[in-house]
């Protein structure tokens, strides 16, 4: 494509219509030759259309040229224009100045003047659009499209009589337009921000003159109200490259389509124009940070790319689909690496984005091990490793990344080397944690707990005791657990939680036989007492915690709890052991940070009401979504001080223990991490077994091991290691013989789940769990770690 003089006389003609005088001028050089074409040996680039403006060489970018035709021209004539009229008047105010200095006065003022024209013309395009629909109907003036018109003018004024806030682009530290920062150039900070509109950045915009992104374009994007596709890297105190973007909406698709991109690395700027290396690579990092971050149901990112730049999208994950067509799904090479910078840098990274780290740490320890990777494809993966364990990342990240070194370290040349930088971070020990390890596991259980129900047939019986006398026999357990004798909780006691008339209702039922406490909860003789040994039992493991002497255990105890409210039983519970517990480390050991991690197939509501309104203790339960009592729903979260103290997780029918230890490793072990608990209470229930008569849940005995061996390590990384689990429901006595000693190898530290599973799930993708994403929703205001 060539430049003609008929495209110039074009260009002057569209300029007339505005500035008359301009054009005159304009139209008075062009026939004297002043303004005309360069011969075809004089072009100096041949992505560029030069022509002469009196002794100067500006020129069109052939690519905007291209897609817009005379509009960039028109700029580029004012432009000129501007700075020629500039010279002439400081040449007359000061004859003898400095050409250096006059040129940064006379650039300055040349890109005034076309934004000026260019402000003006955007204006009254809107003007137009306002006044076709008022012509229609003249009652319009309040509908929200003239509304929305209105204002997309008045920021096109407030950019005309400059008084919109200016960006300070060398100090972007709490602008709230960025959503990313990272590093371009290898030490320079750089962000990804939405386009900063104002008279400063669009100024520096017109003298990038960057391929498709014209100041007229950029302008449209205000009149039609798509500046919210359109996106900066900013660093050195400049722009260093724009992208704009475009959703595609089929039937079943979502796609996000990379329109325009471009960068400065092959501006021309009378000026020093300051590029970076990587500016491109920051770009589409930001991109697909936008889109884990906000766009969930886009499937993919798309783009057409030039044959020269193939090599580039290829590198960085793209794939080919069709002629100059590419496709991107998962980040490679240089790309993955700024996202990792981009996670180390950012105050807040939303979890998909740790996620998919998370998972990609594996295939970079193979290629750190492989003979045949390639020296880009080395560099790139030792930087990632690195960045993962640096302290600003995630902890998830950085333990995930020192488990793979650990596992891989001598197969890796640099493997020692990596695992004394993460030791220099303070990231981690070098071995498993094995801090509690050596103290015997507190085990309650006695046969007193088969007495409550004696001689009724009911779901909740004696059996249950037995399923875990039994499996407490197997062998592989042997030696590795002591058994604590549990005590009476004295009625002062109970009436911590519970009213002292609902205490008194219960102690008359002692010796009687058969008593309905509602539907199906009631008691026999010897119920009173066994209730209360149950809440003793609690209290027995908790003391031989806090003692020291062991770090970990479990209260085989009956009649379960955690239905149980102050003033009531419900759902076969008649005290609420669990919230016992917690009131009794507050009484007896002056605990002040307390969590209760609430795991069965029925949501605990006794648990929840007892605590609703306080901040004393962090709730969190995980249970099936619409099952009994009905409760649990998110958006329960608390009330007064106990705002976001309750964290509900309802999961749908026939979730698996992958989608339980989705909820513990995005949801209640980050949460943990940052309340940091003193110990954590785990209301344990065996009801999510895969054949529980009164559950939907799908959970086999190697689903219990791989959540046990989850909630160990949520306690190993928030409480010291120092956690109680107590017996809930669970009315298979298959599933509480199989699942219980999958659970009990597990907590005594016996061979039991692959690391690899657990693996697995530390590292998915929960953004296909609806749920889960509400959840982080509703609690990102109260916990930092949800964002």
């Amino acid at each position: 494509m060539m430049l003609t003089r008929e495209n110039i006389r074009q260009a002057i003609d569209a300029i007339a219509k505005r500035e008359p005088e301009i054009a005159y001028t304009l139209h008075t050089m062009l026939g004297k030759g002043s303004i005309d074409l360069l011969s075809a040996s004089e072009t100096l680039d041949e992505k560029k259309l030069y022509f002469t403006f009196g002794d100067k060489k500006p020129f069109v970018n052939k690519y905007q040229f291209f897609a817009g035709g005379t509009p960039c021209l028109e700029q580029v004539l004012l432009i000129q224009y501007g700075e020629l009229a500039r010279t002439r008047d400081l040449f007359h105010l000061d004859p003898v100045a400095a050409p250096g200095k006059m040129a940064s006065k006379t650039d300055t003022a040349g890109l005034s003047l076309m934004l000026n024209y260019e402000i003006d013309l955007a204006a009254d395009l809107l003007k137009k659009n306002i006044a076709a629909i008022l012509k229609k109907n003249i009652q319009a003036d309040e509908i929200p499209l003239v509304k929305l018109l209105r204002n997309r003018l008045q920021k096109i004024l407030d950019l005309r009589n400059d008084s919109t806030d200016q960006i300070d682009f060398k100090d972007f530290e709490d602008d709230p337009r960025i959503l990313f920062r990272g590093v371009v150039d290898e030490y320079t900070m750089a962000a990804f921000m939405r386009f900063p509109f104002s008279r400063d950045s669009l100024i520096q915009a017109g003298r990038l003159n960057l391929e498709f992104f014209h100041v007229r374009f950029l302008l449209n994007c205000l009149v039609t109200g798509t500046d919210h596709m359109l996106f900066a890297c900013v660093a050195k105190g400049e722009i260093q490259g724009l992208i704009f973007l475009e959703m595609i909406r089929k039937l079943f698709y979502r796609g996000l389509e990379v329109k325009y991109v471009a960068t400065r690395g092959g501006a021309d700027s009378p000026l020093d124009p300051r590029p970076v290396k990587g500016a491109g690579t920051f770009i589409m990092a930001g991109v697909w940070g936008l889109w884990k971050s906000n766009l969930p149901e886009v499937k993919e990112l798309v783009l057409e790319s030039e044959i020269e730049a193939e090599k580039f999208y290829t590198a960085i994950g793209f794939h080919s689909r069709g002629l100059c067509r590419y496709t991107l799904k998962s980040p490679e090479g240089r790309l993955l690496t700024t996202i990792a910078a981009i996670a180390a840098s950012s105050e807040k990274i939303h979890p998909s984005i740790t996620s998919h780290l998370c998972k990609r740490v594996p295939d970079r320890i193979r290629l750190l091990k492989g003979k045949k990777t390639k020296n880009g494809q080395h560099r790139n993966a030792l930087a990632f490793i690195k960045l993962s364990l640096h302290p600003a990342s995630s902890d998830l990240l950085a333990r995930t990344t020192v488990t793979q070194l650990l596992k891989n370290k001598s197969r890796i040349p640099e493997g020692e080397a990596l695992l004394t930088l993460a030791k220099a971070f303070g990231r981690t020990q070098t071995e498993p944690l094995q801090t509690t390890s050596f103290l015997p596991v507190a085990i309650v259980i006695d046969k007193r707990y088969r007495n409550h129900l004696k001689g009724v047939a009911h779901l909740e019986n004696y059996r249950r005791i037995k399923a875990v006398e039994d499996l407490l026999t197997t062998e592989c357990l042997a030696g590795k657990w002591v058994k604590i004798a549990p005590r009476f909780a004295d009625k002062k006691e109970l009436i911590w939680v519970h009213t002292p008339e609902y205490v008194e209702k219960i102690e008359t039922t002692a010796g009687k036989g058969l008593t309905s406490l509602d539907f199906d909860t009631q008691t026999t003789e010897e119920s009173w007492s066994t209730a209360r040994l149950a809440a003793g039992g609690v209290f027995s493991l908790l003391d031989r915690i806090m003692s020291g002497r062991s770090s970990r255990g479990f209260a085989f105890v009956r009649p379960p709890g955690h239905h149980a409210g102050p003033a009531g039983g419900s759902g076969f519970c008649i005290f609420n052991n669990i919230a016992l517990g917690a009131k009794y480390l507050k009484h007896q050991y002056k605990v002040s940070k307390l969590m209760i991690i609430d795991i069965d197939a029925h949501h605990g509501n006794g648990t929840q009401e007892i605590f609703y309104n306080t901040d004393e203790v962090l709730f969190v339960s995980i249970h099936e979504s619409n099952s009994f009592p009905g409760t649990g729903r998110v958006e329960e979260t608390g009330s007064g001080k106990g705002q976001g103290f309750t964290i509900n997780i309802p999961l749908e029918k026939g979730s698996r223990a992958r989608d339980i230890g989705r909820a513990l490793c995005f949801l209640a072990g980050p949460i943990a991490q940052e309340y940091r608990p003193e110990i954590i209470l785990v209301s344990f229930g065996f009801d999510l077994y895969i054949h529980d008569r009164l559950s939907g849940m799908n959970v086999t005995p190697g689903g219990y091991a791989l959540i046990t061996a989850l909630l160990l390590e949520v306690a190993a990384h928030a409480s010291v290691g120092k956690i109680a689990f107590v017996m809930e429901g669970g009315y298979s006595l298959m599933g509480i013989r199989e699942c219980g000693l999958a659970v009990m190898k597990e907590i005594c530290n016996v061979p039991g789940i692959s690391e690899d599973k657990i693996d697995r799930v530390r590292k998915s993708d929960f953004s296909h769990l609806s749920n889960l994403k509400r959840v982080i929703e509703v609690h990102k205001k109260y916990w930092e770690v949800l964002w």
